[in-house]
C-alpha cells in the first residue's frame, strides 16, 4: 500500500490572521453567557501563555472570529489546538453537546493589507449585530463578547460604527465564513 504524505501548512512569522470556526452543523452550543465565557477565557489563556493578544474578536452562538499579530508562525498549529482542544474540553465538562462533533469548519487567512485589516475588523467587531444577537450598538457597545467597545474606546463611536457599517452586508457561506474576496470589493475610508 501506498502512503500518502500530507503537506503541512507554513504560516509565516510576523503576520496578522483572521481565524474563523464555527460549530458543527451551526448548533447552537454558546447560546448563553457562561458557554460564551469558555471561548473568551480560552482567548485569555493563549494569550498568557504566548503573548498573544487578540486584536479583534467576537463570540456568537455558533461561531467565533479572532484577528491576532502571530509572530512565530510554527505556533499556529498550538493555537489552534488550544481553541478547539481547549474549548471542547472545557464545555464538554460542564454542558452536553448536542453531537460527537463540535466543530466543523475553520478558516485562517492571512491579512493581507492595512485596508483588509479594517475591513476585517469591521466585520469582527459588528458580528453580533449582523447575526441579530443583539439590535443596537448601545448593546454591541456593552457587550463583552464582541471586541467592539475596545475600537470604540480607543478610536471613537462613530469610526468604530462607520467600521461595521462598511461590511455588515457582506455575505457568508453556507458554513458561516465570509468570502475573504468579498471583503476587498469594500470600499474603505480608513487605510488611505
Amino acid at each position: 500500500m501506498k502512503s500518502i504524505h500530507i503537506e503541512k501548512p507554513i504560516w509565516p512569522d510576523n503576520t496578522i490572521y483572521f481565524l474563523t470556526d464555527a460549530t458543527y452543523l451551526h448548533y447552537p452550543y454558546f447560546r448563553a453567557d457562561e458557554q460564551k465565557q469558555i471561548v473568551l477565557d480560552q482567548f485569555k489563556k493563549i494569550n498568557e501563555k504566548y503573548k498573544i493578544p487578540f486584536s479583534a474578536y467576537s463570540i456568537a452562538v455558533n461561531h467565533y472570529h479572532i484577528k491576532f499579530y502571530l509572530p512565530k508562525g510554527v505556533k499556529m498549529g498550538e493555537i489552534n489546538q488550544l481553541l478547539r482542544g481547549g474549548i471542547s474540553f472545557t464545555y464538554k465538562k460542564f454542558f452536553k453537546v448536542q453531537y460527537n462533533e463540535m466543530w466543523q469548519t475553520r478558516k485562517i487567512f492571512q491579512v493581507w493589507t492595512e485596508e483588509a485589516n479594517w475591513k476585517i475588523t469591521g466585520y469582527i467587531i459588528g458580528n453580533l449585530l449582523k447575526h441579530k444577537e443583539i439590535s443596537t450598538f448601545k448593546e454591541l457597545t456593552g457587550n463583552k463578547y464582541s471586541s467592539y467597545w475596545y475600537f470604540a474606546d480607543k478610536y471613537g463611536e462613530d469610526v468604530a460604527r462607520e467600521l461595521v457599517y462598511q461590511v455588515i452586508g457582506i455575505e457568508e457561506d453556507s458554513w458561516g465564513g465570509v468570502d475573504i474576496n468579498s471583503l476587498r470589493k469594500v470600499e474603505n475610508k480608513f487605510s488611505k
